[in-house]
């Protein structure tokens, strides 16, 4: 239902009136403790993904169930543009995205870059693309005018070349650190046109 879900903008979000929320979706669910656990602490990591994404936009956050699976389920839109973005990254001495640490942080990025057209994303990797894991080609795929990434195909990538690359190897570890990547069975942003759905896959174990 539409009144279920839970708009959020840069303007308005405030991560406890959020949480609330959310707490009070979930118990709605009826999931066991755990399963319940699991789910607000990935909800609570998004949550501050999205609050530390840069530019104006707005999101629409709920939650699906479907048998043993329940769904985190993010659909975003927002006013980023080329110009915006590298401002954000000019300010970086290195040129790479200093907001775009650990696990989250390049969720965010990859939203954030999935509002910019696919011509302009290969000019920021270009201009700010070197001497770092390519964290986005590596779980990425294109099809047409939509763009998927998926954290399972991220970690299959990463595992490759973790022991023959430094930033890989770094990049791993940064995943095994991760609250969503140990708790989550799959992450997965699509992108098209101006809109961002990112979804969070959990298996509930019924405890």
């Amino acid at each position: 239902m539409e009144s279920d879900k839970i708009l959020i903008t840069n303007k308005t979000f405030q991560i406890d009136d959020t949480l609330d929320k959310i707490d009070n979706y979930l118990a709605d669910l009826k999931l066991a403790p755990k399963d319940n656990l699991h789910l607000r602490l990935l909800s609570e990591e998004t949550l501050g993904m999205l609050g530390a994404m840069a530019g104006e936009y707005s999101s629409v956050v709920w939650f699906e169930k479907d048998g043993d699976i329940c769904r985190v389920k993010v659909v975003a839109k927002t006013e980023m543009d080329i110009d915006k973005k590298k401002e954000i990254l000019s300010v970086s001495r290195s040129g790479e995205n200093t907001l775009a640490k650990g696990f989250m942080g390049k969720i965010g990025d990859i939203i954030e870059n999935g509002f910019l057209n696919y011509e302009n994303v290969m000019r920021l990797q270009q201009e700010y693309g070197g001497g770092y894991v390519d964290y986005a080609a590596m779980g990425g795929r294109p099809s047409g005018e939509t763009f998927c990434w998926s954290l399972e195909q991220y970690k299959d990538a990463l595992d490759e070349v973790r022991e023959s690359d430094d930033a890989a190897g770094t990049a791993w570890d940064e995943l095994e650190k991760s609250i969503v990547a140990r708790l989550a069975d799959d992450v997965i942003v699509g992108v098209r046109k101006d809109e961002v759905e990112l979804t969070i896959v959990s298996k509930l174990l019924g405890k």
